[in-house]
């Protein structure tokens, strides 16, 4: 959020709007642009760049390849969330995405964030809920900002198992 203020202000109207100041947000609070702040957070960051390994249950061909039984398959979860072909300029942070024309959250086949296929991480509704809870209790209760004199916003990321964040700084400001 310290990247973009300005969808910060957006999740803090909308939390405010819908749940007020006096108590703090729950899961089933209907908050259409902050859900979809989170899902393009887990799009552009993919923290799990490759998903579950899986393997052919049986000889198999797939557009045109060969996939013999028992070869081992990763799902490469960054190039789906990235891929120019599916997201309309994938490299810009836009929530809107992932909104309709109503302002309702729309999902789609290509949002991944959990892998792919019915192996699909088994806590992923526990997951959402966690996320949506601490972000939407964080963002309640402060904002967040880049220190003037800090190096520049970076989005790069030491990649592993998971994508970290490099080192960086910020401002916590209770509301």
């Amino acid at each position: 959020m310290i990247a973009y203020p300005d969808i910060q202000s957006r999740v803090q109207y909308e939390i405010d709007s819908v749940v007020g100041r006096n108590s703090l947000p729950r899961v089933n609070d209907k908050l259409p642009f902050t859900e979809a702040t989170i899902m393009e957070v887990q799009r552009i960051a993919s923290t799990v760049p490759m998903g579950v390994p899986h393997a052919a249950a049986a000889d198999t061909t797939l557009r045109g390849y060969f996939i013999p039984k028992g070869t081992m398959i990763l799902s490469n979860l960054w190039a789906i969330h990235h891929d120019q072909d599916t997201w309309d300029e994938p490299e810009k942070f836009k929530p809107e995405r992932f909104l309709d024309s109503k302002g309702d959250v729309c999902y789609r086949n290509e949002y991944v964030p959990f892998s792919t296929g019915r192996r699909a991480c088994l806590g992923e509704n526990l997951a959402k809920m966690e996320l949506f809870v601490y972000f939407t209790h964080l963002l309640h209760q402060f904002s967040f900002k880049k220190p003037d004199a800090s190096p520049p916003i970076t989005f790069e990321s030491t990649f592993g198992t998971t994508n970290a964040p490099l080192p960086y700084e910020l401002i916590v400001t209770k509301r």
